[in-house]
């Protein structure tokens, strides 16, 4: 298996799928993370593209990150610089203006976690197993666990999780708001399928709009991200999407969206 050939991507209706596929767990090791961001960057560009959902394969969507890489580091500069590397990937998924979905079902843990955090909705079985294992090798989360996951969870479920190394189940992630949604295995493609089809038949605009103002909202001041959504409700108002689902509601109708 080359580097490249352990991702899958396929596209239906506007929706990319990008499923994570490196037998048997899906560990992975620094290029791998860095193929993975790239990729769903990618398809944040294209404007063919309205949702992306990023997936697993039947055992797990990513157990975690190569023990043997770790390892290898040695000096603290070279930590430093190829997880600032991924970090900066991430970030970009997270401001990313295209939604993005995590689908997980079988283990995700460490860098794995730390992915589906970047992500903007979260999808998860009741049989997924969650967690950041990091502290007991005497480490800690690299990739942005530490400084996403409490501002999604609240700081003492978050520490609690970084400093135990606990696993969690997909029902407990979806009982502290680490999780948009759990079901049951079967049902896992089907609902991230609709949820993806239900974001998609929405305008364009207003989904990067929202995407936008939401994300800033956990960044800047209160005061800064109130102007910042009255500054991009204001630039819809002169979208011909809103001039139509204006019209489209005053005559009961659905609307034609043209995302302009």
């Amino acid at each position: 298996m080359t580097e490249q050939s352990f991702l899958n991507c396929t596209i239906e209706d506007g929706i990319a799928f990008i499923s994570i596929d490196r037998p048997p767990v899906n560990v992975l090791g620094f290029s791998h993370f860095e193929i993975l961001c790239g990729k769903v960057l990618e398809f944040s560009q294209r404007e063919d593209i309205r949702v992306i959902i990023l997936m697993g394969n039947n055992r797990a969507f990513i157990a975690g990150f190569d023990i043997k890489e770790i390892a290898s580091m040695k000096k603290a500069a070279q930590v430093t610089r190829v997880t600032m590397r991924i970090k900066r990937l991430m970030m970009g998924i997270e401001a990313s203006r295209k939604p993005i979905i995590a689908s997980v079902s079988g283990s995700c843990f460490g860098g794995g976690l730390e992915l589906i955090l970047a992500c903007h909705l979260r999808i998860a079985t009741f049989g997924s197993k969650m967690g950041l294992p990091e502290i007991n090798l005497a480490t800690i989360p690299s990739f942005g666990g530490t400084v996403r996951l409490p501002k999604i969870i609240g700081r003492a479920r978050a520490l609690e999780l970084i400093l135990t190394g606990n696993t969690i189940s997909g029902e407990e992630a979806f009982r502290i708001g680490l999780i948009n949604k759990v079901c049951k295995d079967e049902e896992l493609l089907p609902m991230v399928k609709s949820l993806g089809r239900s974001i998609a038949e929405k305008g364009a605009l207003a989904v990067q709009a929202a995407i936008q103002s939401t994300v800033a909202a956990t960044e800047i001041s209160a005061e800064h991200a109130m102007k910042l959504e009255s500054k991009l409700s204001g630039s819809l108002v002169e979208t011909n999407d809103l001039k139509e689902s204006i019209a489209a509601y005053f005559e009961r109708r659905k609307a034609v969206l043209k995302n302009s």
